[in-house]
């Protein structure tokens, strides 16, 4: 299956509140973050805007600025900034000393590489992991990098693909994260900052990585759960030094970890199978946790003043809602 239409219809999504965004843009060139959408689900990590009033509705035609093609293929959600928008993408590699990698023959062994779950092709051929900015006007491409070059170590699900993290900014530097292609810091110029390798995951049922990182406060976070050692890694957003590091015992998780503020004190909340955790996002000390998921957890907890909702739905169902303000096992 190709993975190239979802990659188009994320570019179309990102584009479709753009009459909402165009007003913020002149209200001065350094806005909060709350005015933009800086990273997966938005400014508030609930999908929702404070103050955007984008279209409801739109076609080929109707509410769409311009639409563009964008290089190889992903589930990225494009994030907003100012006059910029950015987008990740996995794009294959083939050319002079890079050929196209032919499908294995009946009865010989199989390209390099786990194969991904339900059916999914052992990867073999090279992709280009990239970071694509926008500009949110016109759809022209300001710039694209190349972040890592490489054959991914194993394959994905059918319905997934290489490219499924979501990037995340603060108006100063951008944050390209591939999983296990590593977290990548760009200047809004697309000059490189720096870069961190955490490791090569193991999803089960080689599913694939799909996990986005969170910023709060200059800090980055990113949830590493999957079929081997298992943490949790705080980061400067500025150096890309680590602030912290948790060790976890969980199976694979996709859900992206939410950052709440609550007596003031900010709190990073994660999802998965065996337990629910809030850490501390300064010290990354365990505040509180309380029973887990179902298997295969992947939605993202929300929360509102005083309670966050965590819910997932694959062999079984859950939902949970933890009231803030109480630490240690609240199970």
């Amino acid at each position: 299956m190709s993975h190239r239409p979802w990659i188009r219809l994320t570019a179309l999504l990102g584009i479709a509140a753009l009459p909402a965004l165009a007003g913020w843009a002149r209200q001065g060139a350094r806005p909060p973050a709350e005015l933009y959408w800086p990273e997966w689900r938005g400014p508030l990590g609930t999908g929702a805007s404070p103050t955007a009033d984008p279209p409801t509705t739109w076609s080929e035609i109707r509410s769409v600025a311009w639409k563009v093609k964008l290089p190889g293929s992903g589930t990225s959600s494009p994030i907003v900034w100012g006059d910029r928008i950015f987008v990740q993408t996995a794009v294959p590699v083939a050319g002079p000393g890079i050929p196209q990698a032919p499908e294995a023959e009946p009865g010989q062994a199989a390209p390099p590489g786990r194969r991904g779950g339900r059916g999914g092709a052992a990867p073999a051929q090279p992709h280009a992991f990239t970071l694509l900015c926008i500009d949110r006007s016109t759809g022209r491409t300001l710039w694209q990098r190349v972040a890592r070059q490489e054959v991914p170590h194993e394959g994905h699900h059918p319905d997934h693909g290489f490219s499924s993290h979501s990037p995340v900014t603060d108006g100063q530097q951008v944050y390209a994260y591939f999983g296990s292609r590593g977290l990548h810091c760009f200047g809004m110029d697309g000059s490189r900052r720096w870069s961190k390798d955490l490791g090569r995951m193991r999803t089960k049922m080689a599913f694939g990585e799909g996990s986005s990182p969170t910023l709060h406060d200059g800090i980055l976070v990113v949830n590493w759960d999957h079929e081997g050692e298992d943490f949790i890694v705080a980061l400067d957003a500025r150096t890309g030094q680590e602030r912290w590091r948790q060790a976890r015992d969980e199976d694979t998780s996709w859900a992206t970890p939410l950052v709440v503020r609550h007596g003031g004190r900010a709190q990073v909340v994660t999802s998965a199978t065996r337990r629910i955790r809030s850490y501390d996002l300064a010290s990354g000390r365990l505040l509180w946790e309380c029973a887990g998921m179902t298997a295969n957890t992947i939605p993202t907890p929300v929360a509102d003043a005083g309670t966050v909702y965590a819910t997932s739905g694959f062999r079984g169902s859950a939902l949970l809602a933890i009231r803030l303000g109480r630490e240690g096992s609240l199970t």
